[in-house]
């Protein structure tokens, strides 16, 4: 087995070593915060490149209900979230300054690498895939809407950030097919390892101009790194289980498990790369990182103990 077969087949545990040490690796966040809008294209492509591309299987996994549910849901999670959690903040008094974190949490779509992670899970790959595969083709029109209705004032168009998403996603979406095209689909299904692990060190080479200054900056303002880590502790984790939950009540344990994750795990760095550098923002983006690269290992853990 090579090392990157190795890697696929110990990508939860991977996840979390490289977040764990990236941030105290002696290089420049500045110098690579350029690489950012590649990176994202990149771990986009490779998701992608992973997922069922053919007529056939895209038909099974796409029928008209499925596909109306998996849009209604992309919007609830999104568009709708995204003006009610701001409401719920105006009414505690939060500033537009505060609110915008909460804001690009539930504008940003679906993590990109969520299905594989799902599938590492043993959750239900179908509709990870389709939620996520739907909140990626409908980003570019549903962020800018989300965040247009939220009634914030943001330095960038709703245009501007269209455009950039777009470019972005388009771009990795484009190349994930080149990647399955070229390797065709037999040899996907027999090298999944290989993708796995392949997409694990594109996430973790993502973290480099994510989280490398993260340490600066949680040195310089602690008070309000410890504040951004607990909100995106609270809107990952607390998204994560009170949607499994709701969602318990009309489908099954694991598709509620998987809305759940899906609905936690959100693809900020798409945000964070469409809108002007602002130091706290990706501070937050950094330390959000947490939790989407513990998950997998904690729900690992978790369902090996029961």
């Amino acid at each position: 087995m090579n090392f990157v077969a190795w890697a696929g087949r110990h990508a939860s545990a991977l996840l979390l070593v490289g977040f764990a040490t990236v941030p105290f690796l002696p290089v420049s966040a500045e110098t690579l915060r350029p690489l950012l809008p590649p990176l994202v294209i990149l771990v986009t492509a490779l998701g992608v490149a992973r997922q069922p591309i053919d007529r056939r299987r895209l038909k099974s996994l796409f029928n008209t209900r499925q596909a109306v549910f998996a849009l209604l849901w992309v919007i609830l999670a999104q568009v709708v979230a995204t003006r009610f959690a701001v409401s719920v903040g105006q009414l505690f008094g939060a500033t537009s300054d505060q609110l915008i974190f909460v804001a690009a949490f539930f504008a940003a779509p679906p993590l990109s690498s969520a299905p594989n992670i799902c599938l590492i899970l043993g959750y239900d790959y179908a509709v990870a895939l389709r939620v996520s595969v739907l909140g990626t083709i409908c980003a570019p029109v549903l962020m800018p809407l989300a965040l247009s209705l939220s009634g914030l004032d943001l330095d960038v168009s709703g245009i501007a950030i269209a455009l950039r998403v777009f470019g972005m996603l388009l771009g990795g979406v484009a190349l994930g097919v080149l990647i399955q095209i070229g390797l065709g689909p037999a040899r996907v299904a027999r090298h999944v390892d290989t993708l796995n692990g392949l997409a694990a060190l594109a996430m973790i080479a993502f973290l480099f101009p994510l989280i490398s200054g993260a340490k600066a900056a949680v040195v310089a303002a602690p008070h309000l790194a410890l504040a951004l880590l607990c909100l995106a502790l609270t809107l990952n984790l607390l998204g994560n289980l009170l949607v499994r939950q709701a969602a318990g009540f009309f489908t099954s344990p694991l598709r509620s498990a998987t809305l759940g994750y899906v609905f936690g795990n959100r693809n900020l760095s798409v945000f964070l790369a469409s809108v002007p550098f602002d130091p706290d923002l990706t501070l937050f983006v950094a330390l959000m990182q947490a939790p989407i690269y513990a998950t997998p290992a904690l729900f690992s853990f978790i369902q090996r103990s029961r």
